[in-house]
């Protein structure tokens, strides 16, 4: 196997100047933030394709469903192409394709079009969502990559949250042209697209095969049968960890449920705050901030445990097993059926619009906990050889769930049970997936050992 000369290798990623370590971390981070932004900033001008294309809304929203389930391909097919080519032509070529289908959408006249080319985007832009976590850990080592990684594991969560805030400011601005809730994200992903030609690969494999190759060693190339077949596998593997590996499974379940609860807000924070309230697109877009709070609580409380369990469980005892990674998500997973009853039952004419608004700080900060702690646990798990695999299977079902709950989320509000109800039966459904945290810490092991992978 082909390894690096020595610890001090120049051509090592962790071994570059830090400002170029900072350069490739600021790229997936900015770019992943743009990406999930464009899911739901287009949601505030659903009203206005609405009237310009006389559709209900359902129909109105398949430019933000049919996005957001690009989501759940884009990082499958991304994945096996960067261990053949390496991490730096999935870059190269979906940034393109994300700015193009974008470009192609927003200047569109034709609903049609714009629902094909929104779909294409999401398929084409996200495939940085399976490459981007490689990137961190080949250019950072252990301690640092957590810590950098933050900003990554953040904008899946910032950016669809403050997307609906962004944009009904843009819309505003330009005087409700809907076409801008699309053009921001290419004005949020400029700086990453004036910086991503100077970017260098990060993957060892394909960084030593290439220096091999240029020194003229003999190295045997993969046959065009032996290339589509490792793809192959690199595009079902995920898919049947999703479905048949029970701990891939049941811990993708548990975040994609929480996950799509944050995204089922874009369709009832406008009708409770639009109908109890009567906010504005603007207004609505200010009470997602209680869920960005939520967030940055997250990420405190998982460093939190992080040093006083985990850190110090490896201290003591000079090892640790992966279920030791499950003790934020124990203590947090009460936070999001709190929140969601809250949410449920708070909104009411005479109660102050800042109380249901503050239910999102609970469903926000148990969320991402829950999210942060399982995707440590994942790569604990499953390793190097597989973790990459498990994530895009966790995405899978995440996106897939992200994509279907806006769409009948009205609709279930406008019901005979009333909005009350509505809210609570999906707190309920929460409250049932509280005990998996549990049943992992104490059953994990057995799980791990019964694993295919």
């Amino acid at each position: 196997d082909l390894d690096w000369d020595s610890p001090e290798d120049p051509d090592n990623p962790r071994n570059w100047p830090l400002w170029q370590r900072i350069l490739h971390s600021a790229i997936p981070a900015l770019w992943s933030f743009g990406l999930n932004v464009g899911i739901s900033s287009l949601v505030a001008a659903i009203p206005i394709l609405q009237r310009q294309f006389d559709l209900s809304r359902s129909v109105a929203l398949l430019p933000v469903t049919l996005y957001t389930l690009g989501f759940s391909i884009g990082p499958c097919i991304a994945s096996p192409l960067s261990e053949l080519y390496g991490r730096r032509w999935i870059y190269w070529t979906n940034l393109p394709l994300l700015i193009i289908f974008n470009a192609i959408a927003a200047a569109s006249n034709n609903f049609v079009v714009l629902v094909v080319f929104r779909l294409l985007a999401g398929v084409g832009g996200s495939g940085i969502l399976g490459v981007a976590a490689g990137s961190l850990t080949d250019i950072w080592d252990t301690r640092d990559a957590a810590r950098v990684g933050v900003s990554y594991i953040l904008a899946p969560f910032l950016g669809p949250a403050l997307g609906p805030l962004i944009g009904a400011y843009v819309l505003e601005q330009y005087n409700n042209d809907w076409r801008w809730s699309i053009w921001v994200i290419l004005c949020i992903l400029a700086p990453v697209a004036l910086t991503l030609p100077f970017m260098k690969e990060t993957s060892k494999t394909r960084i030593l095969y290439l220096r091999h190759k240029r020194c003229g060693h003999g190295l045997v190339d993969m046959t065009a049968t032996s290339r589509i077949q490792t793809i192959q596998k690199g595009l079902l593997r995920p898919l049947h960890m999703a479905v048949f590996e029970p701990l891939s499974f049941l811990l993708g379940l548990y975040t994609a449920y929480s996950f799509a609860m944050i995204f089922s807000f874009f369709g009832s924070y406008a009708y409770i705050f639009k109908t109890i309230y009567h906010f504005n697109s603007k207004q609505i877009g200010l009470c997602y901030i209680p869920l960005v709070v939520g967030f940055l609580l997250a990420v405190v409380t998982f460093g939190a445990f992080d040093a006083v369990k985990y850190q110090k469980v490896l201290r003591n005892h000079g090892k640790v097993v992966p279920e030791d990674r499950l003790y934020a998500a124990i203590w947090g997973s009460p936070l999001v059926p709190i929140g969601l009853f809250w949410w449920a039952w708070a909104p009411h004419a005479s109660v102050h619009w800042i109380v249901p608004a503050l239910a999102g700080l609970l469903v926000g900060w148990g969320t991402l906990l829950a999210f942060l702690t399982n995707m440590t646990y994942i790569v604990d798990v499953y390793g190097s050889a597989n973790s990459a695999s498990a994530v895009a299977a966790n995405g899978l079902l995440r996106f897939v769930l992200g994509a279907a709950f806006p769409q009948f989320i009205i609709q279930l509000y406008h019901s005979s049970i009333g909005i009350y109800w509505a809210g609570s039966i999906f707190a309920f459904l929460s409250l049932a997936l509280v005990p998996v945290p549990w049943y992992f810490f104490y059953r994990g092991r057995y799980l791990r050992q019964s694993s295919h992978y």
